[in-house]
Order: C-alpha cells, then sequence, then structure tokens
C-alpha cells in the first residue's frame, strides 16, 4: 500500500492506494496501519484502482476506517472501485456509508468543495 499526503485548500488530505486482496488475512493489519494514517490527518481517500479483491472481512475493516475517521472530524472517501469490489458494495448496501468517486483526483478535490461550498 502506499500512502501520499497533499495539500487541498490548506488541508491534508490522504490518499491511501489500496492493491490485489484485502480479506480475512490482511484486514487486521490494515486497520492497525490505518490508525497510522489516520494520525496524520482525519481526511482520507481510499483509491482501489488496484484493488482486486474484497472479502466481508476486509469491507468490515474499510467501514471500521470510515467510522474512525468521522469519529475523529473527518471523512473517508473511495475512489476507483472496478466492477468486482464495487459488486460487494453495492450487494451489502454498504456504499450508502461512503462517498464513491470514479477517480482519487475527485475524491481528493471534493473536500475542497466542502470546504468551500460554492466552488467546483
Amino acid at each position: 500500500m502506499n500512502f501520499t499526503l497533499d495539500n487541498i485548500d490548506g488541508r491534508l488530505v490522504g490518499t491511501a492506494r489500496l492493491e490485489g486482496r484485502l480479506d480475512a488475512q490482511n484486514s487486521k493489519p490494515f486497520q492497525k496501519t490505518f490508525l497510522e494514517w489516520l494520525e496524520k490527518t482525519p481526511l482520507l481517500v481510499f483509491d482501489c484502482t488496484l484493488l482486486d479483491f474484497i472479502d466481508t472481512s476486509g469491507l468490515g475493516a474499510i467501514v471500521g476506517c470510515l467510522r474512525k475517521a468521522l469519529e475523529n472530524k473527518g471523512d473517508l472517501k473511495l475512489a476507483g472501485l472496478n466492477d468486482k469490489v464495487g459488486m460487494v458494495f453495492e450487494i451489502t448496501k454498504a456504499k450508502r456509508l461512503f462517498s464513491i468517486f470514479a477517480s482519487q483526483a475527485d475524491a481528493a478535490s471534493s473536500f475542497a468543495s466542502e470546504l468551500n461550498p460554492g466552488t467546483t
């Protein structure tokens, strides 16, 4: 996983590129790593472009990350869900919990429009 920080209108937005599988085998270490990211910024984007597979443990981990971000007065947005991963969010209705964007850039820039209503 690659994690980067970008300055969006004076606020740090963290982007994590999720790759491969997010499942029962690696969801706990993933959540631990997320807490390190959260210490840097409460505004986060998960770029799922390279995420090939997610199971219910992985989905639970991402929902847990959203909860932690919200508890820290932040937010977590998803980007680049492929059909297979998107279907898991659709079937479980978890997509209603998240703001989902086509690209990482769109997700990150959405924080700017939230910070400055009326800008696009």
